[in-house]
């Protein structure tokens, strides 16, 4: 649901509901197979007169590494020849974050009827909890960055779980409006510093596990969210706090057991940690010499880049990154799913279906759904999944903006709470499969080692004033029309099929710099 969620929610991301996503500095995300001229090709993107490679040291470069292949294939694929444990063990702790960020999430719709009734909120100061998230969010995910950069990527996975903490005890002693919207914006910074999940996950995960593993992100992002809706139609409001304290103690407690990222460790100089961290990763009986060499080729190839500016997003290498990018972000948004996700109890009951038990079904199926894409994602390619959820959020949306003319008409008034159930399921499943963990994949993926890190604030930026945007008119769009808010969203819907179509790239099972030559031959 998130990374619907900015990161996704990457994430990732933010999540992922991001990523996701994030401030997504993926400057030192990068495959193990990347060419031995990767040098060379990192330096294209300066458009530096006199850095550009020349086609003989190209090709002398390319059959060195051609040759090096055929001779060290194991090599490259080290991390399967020893053990991934801690691979998967530091990916499960990261995504106690992500879980984390689910519950913050998806903690306002079965909360909303409670904290109405003991507080006595009116519907638009509600409608200012659910969405003031969001401002949280953006603070966090715009320094997350900055942060993960200069403290690491653990001590900052530690730092929002401790907000985390502060954010849901405020609201568990909330008397009135103001101490839970300061709640909610301390968890809302919490989720956007958790953002960053997919970076991490990204940085130590093989490149044949990459789309999986950080699809995970949206993964527990959902299963928070359901976690919250299916325990929230049990317990009262604050008592459903807890759910959103566990994954912060686990967060907290399972940091101690796992490696920084390696890239991070490298990019700072600790030599001697950096190897200690990625023969942790890769297993004792690894062999990590090329791939630490290759890493660290890397790293000071990206030293060696100019700094990289907001303008310089706008020149033409990077436009079409960018569109697809921003793109990708703002029709996740306009497609209604914080909307959804922040006030899904109250459409069921609007549309005549009981709320709590709409929520817990979106619940059940959220995590199933989520977790088949996973699979999905480096089977199918990022596209299919794109295309066929993004038609099932049309027709979720049209079927739930049905059920809300039917019933303003007066028409077929006995289909009105099983369209409106059949709508929102249907949208839920469609959104968990693609267009929530996607798009914080893709963005991980496609900008240039140098724009990475501001070319990821943006386009969190991006997403979360879309998330604000919608989940605070969501109210007053219901007011005006509830058919036509459902039937603007299915438009969205299918205006993205179009977008993905005509210009979303394909990048499964390429690495990063090939992704990187394909976008610059296409622009």
């Amino acid at each position: 649901m998130a990374a619907a969620f900015p990161l996704s929610t990457a994430q990732p991301l933010p999540l992922r509901h991001s990523a996701a996503g994030i401030s997504l500095a993926f400057r030192l995300g990068r495959s193990r197979r990347t060419r031995h001229d990767g040098r060379c090709a990192l330096r294209l993107p300066a458009a530096a007169a006199g850095v550009t490679c020349g086609r003989t040291r190209r090709a002398t470069a390319v059959a060195a590494a051609q040759g090096q292949a055929a001779a060290g294939e194991g090599i490259h694929d080290s991390a399967g020849e020893g053990s991934l444990r801690m691979v998967l063990l530091s990916t499960a702790v990261a995504v106690c974050g992500s879980f984390e960020f689910g519950t913050c999430v998806g903690y306002s719709a079965p909360a909303q009827a409670g904290i109405v009734s003991d507080i006595g909120l009116s519907n638009s100061e509600y409608g200012v909890f659910g969405s003031i998230l969001t401002i949280g969010a953006m603070i966090g995910a715009l320094t997350s960055g900055r942060l993960a950069d200069t403290l690491g990527r653990k001590t900052t996975m530690r730092l929002a779980a401790i907000v985390g903490i502060f954010g849901w005890l405020t609201i568990y002693l909330a008397k009135g409006a103001t101490m839970l919207y300061l709640g909610r914006v301390l968890l809302g910074y919490c989720t956007g510093v958790l953002s960053y999940v997919p970076v991490f996950i990204s940085e130590i995960a093989p490149k044949d596990l990459r789309g999986g593993l950080a699809t995970s992100n949206q993964l527990f992002i959902c299963s928070g969210c359901s976690a919250a809706y299916i325990i929230g139609a049990l317990l009262s409001w604050r008592s459903l706090v807890l759910v959103g304290l566990l994954p912060c103690a686990f967060l907290l407690a399972g940091i101690l057991f796992i490696p920084e990222s390696p890239r991070w460790l490298a990019n700072i100089g600790k030599e001697k940690e950096f190897r200690a961290s990625l023969q942790k990763l890769r297993g004792e009986k690894a062999d990590i010499s090329r791939e630490a060499t290759e890493i660290r080729e890397y790293i000071e190839s990206v030293h060696s880049l100019p700094k990289a500016s907001i303008q310089d997003l706008f020149h033409s290498k990077n436009m079409y990154a960018v569109i697809v990018g921003v793109g990708l972000m703002v029709f996740q948004q306009l497609g209604g799913i914080n909307a959804l996700g922040f006030y899904t109890s109250y459409i069921f009951s609007s549309a005549g279906f009981s709320g709590k038990l709409g929520t817990t079904l979106i619940g059940i199926i959220q995590i199933p759904i989520t977790l088949f894409g996973a699979l999905l994602m480096d089977r199918s390619g990022r596209r299919a999944l794109l295309l066929v959820s993004s038609s099932g959020t049309f027709l979720g949306c049209f079927l739930t903006g049905l059920s809300f003319y039917f019933k303003a008409q007066g028409l077929y008034t006995e289909l009105v709470p099983t369209l409106a159930l059949y709508g929102i399921l249907a949208y839920y499943a469609a959104y968990s499969i693609g267009m929530g963990p996607v798009p914080w994949v893709i963005m991980s993926e496609i900008f240039s080692i140098d724009m990475k890190a501001t070319a990821g604030s943006l386009v969190t930026l991006v997403s979360w004033i879309g998330s604000f945007a919608i989940s605070y008119s969501f109210g007053f769009l219901m007011d005006w029309n509830s058919a036509g808010t459902f039937f603007l969203f299915s438009a969205a819907s299918l205006v993205t099929v179009l977008f993905v179509a005509r210009l979303v790239p394909e990048t499964k099972g390429r690495t990063l710099e090939e992704i990187q030559e394909s976008l610059k031959a296409g622009a």
